[in-house]
């Protein structure tokens, strides 16, 4: 007599799993998913138009002298050469490429540099290789108050410490000006004191 009620409230208990674990999956957060799905073409489509920020980038076209400074110690004078770049369209309007020959340390050294600004994101995105490592640096930020540095905030490998992903920051100075430098700062070093490679460019008239 009690095979039935059993039954019974075996399937009503089967039935509140099964409609709990439905909304439980309903509900459980997997990724963000957009607020209106409809807009989202008409979102991705406005990110791809060039802006204000991406004028900017022309500021720097062109070719320069390039001098290079090494500091391995803060109390010494740097290591310094002689090198050039340019600077030219790699997406017109949107992205640059910039090809610099320097030595360092009596290396010569090749190194290739993208830099642009993400819609999507609301900043300047940048990243470079060499032909001295292996490795790829890449950093992302804003320009300051002034409007003349452009700063970008990133991370590079040490193998001489050894430390991985660090924190640098990298100030372009005086952005697009005929004389400007592009500075690198290990933020570990401390509070002053943190530059420790600096491209100094001379527009070539």
């Amino acid at each position: 007599m009690q095979l039935l009620p059993l039954a019974a409230l075996s399937l009503l208990a089967f039935g509140a799993g099964a409609f709990w674990t439905q909304d439980a999956k309903s509900t459980r957060f997997t990724h963000p998913l957009p607020k209106d799905p409809d807009g989202g073409m008409g979102r991705w489509m406005e990110t791809t138009k060039p802006s204000a920020a991406h004028a900017r980038l022309k500021e720097m076209l062109g070719k320069y002298d390039v001098t290079s400074r090494l500091w391995m110690d803060q109390s010494k004078p740097p290591m310094e050469s002689k090198g050039t770049s340019e600077v030219s369209w790699l997406v017109e309007g949107k992205w640059l490429l910039s090809k610099t020959d320097t030595e360092m340390m009596g290396i010569k050294i090749s190194a290739t540099s993208i830099l642009g600004y993400d819609n999507f994101k609301e900043r300047y995105v940048w990243c470079a290789v060499d032909s001295f490592q292996t490795t790829l640096n890449t950093a992302s930020g804003h320009f300051d108050q002034s409007g003349d540095n452009l700063i970008l905030w990133g991370t590079i490998d040490e193998p001489m410490t050894p430390e991985q992903d660090k924190f640098v920051r990298y100030i372009f100075r005086g952005f697009g000006q005929d004389k400007c430098t592009m500075e690198v700062h290990d933020m570990m070093i401390g509070e002053t004191k943190t530059k420790v490679v600096e491209y100094e460019f001379a527009r070539k008239k």
